[in-house]
């Protein structure tokens, strides 16, 4: 048991760590929360109020929380060595046997759980949280105009929608069918598809002929050509998609620009959990290593400007991967040996 929690000592630093981590993480979610909230203000409508903005910010706490594990984890770190520095018991650690490195690696135990579960959340669940969570706010909105939305072409038609709340719920559907000579025949509206074992079900209909101009209603049919997973694939924001469904979508997709944008989200998943682990290791070399002499409140300061930077780097470099300046990989992979250069720096020998 001691080999995976450690022996008292180490229970107790990984303890310190690990609350200094949850009080960080609801501190920065809570800020987060406010500034959301305050933000989706000035998007108010007679259709998109207070209570459905409370809401939309509610559920993006998920999201925001597993954007800022690194920064959480690198801040709750600091605190937590810092303050186990400051009451002197790491003298008193040291005293006992304990090494640095012990230390670390105990700092590091409540951290790396974490990031497993975070990492397991947003495989699982944080995709379709996502979809479901801004679909259903642009829906609201109604910020939809006449051309936006998702197409696809299937079989003898060209369909459009508006959102997709869910992998199982469409809303908005507009369907051009079209004759042997690809002119459109028909044109389907639909308020609804829903699908239900494996097969897609169109509701309140309004059917127009294109050709003596008549329309018709029905309650409900089947869609016949209804997307697939892989036709969805193709048409949905990345940030919607776990790390298999990108990889699936990647090499399905033929464009370059859209493969670009699934590349970037793809290597920002992979590479997140690995940037979290090795900001944990720099906060703990900002307590054992060069600066090492500094008070709590100027390693929390410059963990801050750190993290900040960071941020700022790694959207500079998405940003430009977006328009192929950068390579999606590398864009994802320079902020983490900006990371590691930094480590071994302030690690270095006296």
């Amino acid at each position: 048991m001691n080999l995976f929690f450690g022996d008292l000592i180490e229970r107790n630093i990984s303890k310190k760590v690990l609350v200094s981590i949850c009080v960080v993480g609801i501190s920065i979610v809570l800020l987060d929360f406010l500034f959301n909230l305050i933000s989706e203000i000035s998007d108010l409508t007679s259709s998109y109020q207070l209570y459905d903005a409370f809401l939309y910010c509610l559920f993006l706490i998920p999201e925001s929380l597993y954007e800022y594990l690194s920064y959480i984890c690198l801040l709750g770190a600091l605190i937590g060595l810092g303050s186990l520095k400051e009451e002197g018991e790491m003298i008193g650690s040291k005293v006992l046997g304990k090494s640095n490195l012990k230390m670390a690696i105990a700092s590091m135990r409540p951290a790396l759980i974490i990031i497993v579960i975070g990492f397991i959340f947003q495989e699982i669940a944080l995709p379709s949280i996502s979809q479901s969570n801004e679909e259903t706010r642009l829906i609201k909105q109604n910020k939809f105009t006449s051309d936006e939305g998702y197409w696809f072409a299937s079989g003898s038609s060209i369909a459009t929608f508006k959102s997709s709340p869910s992998r199982k719920i469409i809303n908005e559907i507009t369907i051009y069918e079209l004759d042997e000579y690809e002119s459109i025949k028909q044109i389907i509206y639909s308020k609804t598809a829903i699908k239900q074992e494996g097969t897609w079900t169109l509701f309140n209909l309004q059917i127009e002929d294109v050709i003596t101009g008549s329309i018709v209603t029905e309650e409900n049919r089947l869609w016949k050509n209804a997307p697939n997973q892989k036709d969805m694939r193709r048409i949905l924001s990345p940030e919607y998609f776990s790390i298999l469904e990108l990889n699936e979508a990647i090499e399905e997709e033929v464009s370059a620009y859209r493969k670009n944008s699934l590349l970037l989200e793809y290597w920002r998943k992979i590479f997140h959990p690995v940037i979290s682990i090795f900001l944990i290791l720099l906060a703990t070399s900002f307590i054992f290593g060069q600066i090492r002499d500094h008070n709590l409140g100027q390693r929390l300061l410059i963990g801050i400007v750190f993290a900040f930077s960071l941020d700022i780097i790694q959207n500079l470099f998405e940003s430009m991967a977006v328009v192929s300046f950068v390579e999606p990989l590398m864009a994802v992979a320079l902020p983490l040996v900006f990371i590691l250069m930094l480590t071994f720096f302030v690690w270095r020998p006296s």
